[in-house]
């Protein structure tokens, strides 16, 4: 199904000539394996394909022509569709289908001069290099700062990149004053799936913003790598308790969010700490428990400080209480 699938883009493209060639002023540059790609001098139709891509790209400066949607959701990422000043922009962007898959007949149409994407099978990124230069922009060993300058570079906005590292870097020496209080205290990072919660690794996107700012993740969510916990069960819980418990679900409202609004009823989760301490707070999971850029790590930084400082819930419509939390 695969290759028949391929086979009637690789038609397309010979058929239609919307497969853009690169035109006017080119330059080399280096995908994150090093290959090197030929790409335009000034792209000026983006296609992102994944969520780190998206919001590095917008907050250089440029809306993309299409992107993914955000994992496990129906659109992008919350954040992104609700941002004050890019909201708007954002949702007016056309979806290319899922992370991971995006539909190549959707992107062809596009007409794109440039994609940027995620690591893929090969197979996919053959033919996406047919339609565009296409530039894989992360390995799984980069962080965010790393995955924005190399998309800086091939962007040719590499002095933006750099200023966006420079004020997230004032932002966390600012806030580590502000977060002296609360020094060395941990945070549980929980994704809340309909099968129940999955603690984030401690090399997640929001873990590593959380230990610049001097915080810490509890004992037992130190395994390494970017991704999350296997979904525990109800009576495991005493795995995701800390001193600040912050639970995400990828959508407000869903399967995912009904199965913790029940959990929040229940004796083991208000048996918690955090809960007892009332250090228990809902956060937008598509900010906290997904990979973002530099919208998305400022963001972190700004609700952490809410949050742990002011003890108040972030203003979303990600909102579940239970009887004891204040």
């Amino acid at each position: 199904m695969i290759k028949l699938i391929f086979g009637a883009i690789f038609a397309l493209l010979s058929l239609s000539f919307h497969c853009v060639a690169v035109e006017g002023q080119t330059r080399v540059v280096e995908d994150a394996f090093g290959k090197k790609i030929t790409v335009p001098e000034n792209p000026k139709r983006i296609v992102v394909l994944s969520e780190i891509d998206l919001d590095s790209t917008l907050a250089l400066g440029i809306i993309p022509v299409g992107s993914v949607n955000g994992r496990g959701q129906p659109r992008f990422p919350y954040y992104l569709e609700n941002h004050p000043l890019l909201g708007s922009s954002v949702k007016a962007i056309p979806s290319v289908g899922e992370l991971g898959q995006p539909n190549l007949e959707v992107i062809l149409a596009l007409e794109p001069d440039l994609i940027l994407t995620m690591p893929n099978r090969e197979e996919v990124l053959q033919v996406l290099s047919e339609i565009a230069p296409t530039v894989v922009t992360f390995s799984r060993h980069d962080d965010w700062k790393t995955t924005l300058r190399r998309i800086g570079e091939i962007l040719g906005r590499q002095v933006q990149a750099s200023k966006l590292v420079d004020e997230y870097q004032s932002l966390i020496a600012t806030s580590k004053i502000k977060l002296n209080g609360v020094a060395g205290q941990s945070v549980s990072l929980v994704r809340w799936n309909p099968k129940g919660p999955a603690f984030m690794y401690r090399d997640s996107f929001a873990s590593e913003i959380l230990r610049d700012v001097g915080l810490v993740r509890p004992v037992h969510q130190q395994t390494e790598g970017p991704h999350h916990s296997l979904p525990l069960s109800l009576e495991a819980l005493d795995q995701i308790d800390a001193d600040w418990l912050l639970v995400g679900t990828l959508t407000p409202r869903g399967e995912a969010t009904e199965a913790l609004k029940q959990a929040g009823t229940t004796p083991t989760f208000l048996a918690l700490d955090a809960v007892k301490k009332g250090h228990f707070f809902a956060v937008d999971g598509t900010l906290w428990t997904s990979v973002g850029g530099p919208i998305a790590a400022q963001q972190v930084v700004h609700e952490a400080l809410q949050i742990l400082v002011h003890r108040a819930a972030p203003k979303s419509d990600f909102q579940v209480t239970t009887t004891t939390a204040k």
